[in-house]
């Protein structure tokens, strides 16, 4: 179980790992303080994945980060050694495909002493992702000139190579169970989050609200790829079921 307060919620905070497939009990509730437990009118509620309304998720995401690769150096991953003849000390250009998405790139690799030691990145290409990677097979490089290189090279793509966007997390899932506070607020969700209104009718002194709604998520959702925004005083806990 995790708690939000008040304070996190108003300035936003970063929120927690939602699995794919397990329900979570939303349960939201004022401040016990009788001088707080009350907000005039309705009060606003967000869970927000965009990053491009929310620019601060573009660095705290764990989601990939999406677009062309970055000029310049790219670190290996691994050492490609043995090549002999002309190749031992040449560079070479190469077409690459990320592993699982992303075309059009060029890469330069460059062998020193019979190791290649750097790779440049001289067209950046489309739609390549995080946490892939790109791979030059052994046969390319010794038909580029690396005779007899003794592997394929491979290239780990992590997000400050790429010149991209994160991708928000997706909210698609099903909401259940409102109780009474919410099912006359506008609720309204997208495949980035969802928002709503929610009204405490009763008096400065009255009933503290204290109500919840539960969220499936179809996918996993990663922590801190979204913020939890909120308006009044109100708290939230999120409990799996």
């Amino acid at each position: 179980m995790a708690e939000y307060s008040v304070t996190q919620m108003t300035a936003g905070v970063l929120g927690e790992v939602l699995t794919g497939g397990t329900t979570y009990t939303f349960e939201i509730s004022t401040q016990e303080h009788t001088a707080q437990n009350v907000y005039f009118g309705s009060a606003t509620f967000m869970v927000d994945s965009s990053t491009i309304t929310n620019t601060n998720l573009q660095g705290s995401s764990t989601n990939a980060n999406v677009g062309a690769l970055k000029g310049g150096l790219i670190p290996l991953s691994n050492v490609v050694d043995q090549i002999t003849g002309i190749g031992a000390n040449s560079t070479f250009i190469f077409d690459v495909d990320g592993d699982q998405q992303g075309s059009g790139a060029q890469i330069e690799l460059t062998s020193t002493e019979g190791a290649i030691t750097r790779a440049n990145v001289i067209q950046g290409g489309i739609n390549f992702t995080s946490g892939d990677g790109i791979t030059i097979s052994q046969n390319d490089l010794q038909a580029a000139g690396f005779s007899n290189a003794d592997a394929s090279q491979q290239l780990d793509l992590f997000p400050n190579h790429i010149e991209g966007n994160y991708i928000s997390s997706n909210f698609d899932g099903t909401f259940t169970k409102f109780d009474s506070d919410f099912t006359n607020s506008t609720f309204i969700s997208s495949s980035c989050g969802f928002a709503f209104t929610v009204r405490q009718n009763s008096e400065i002194g009255g009933d503290v609200l204290d109500d919840a709604f539960d969220f499936t998520p179809t996918t996993t959702i990663p922590a801190s790829s979204y913020l939890i925004k909120s308006t009044g005083h109100i708290k939230l806990n999120i409990v799996p079921g």
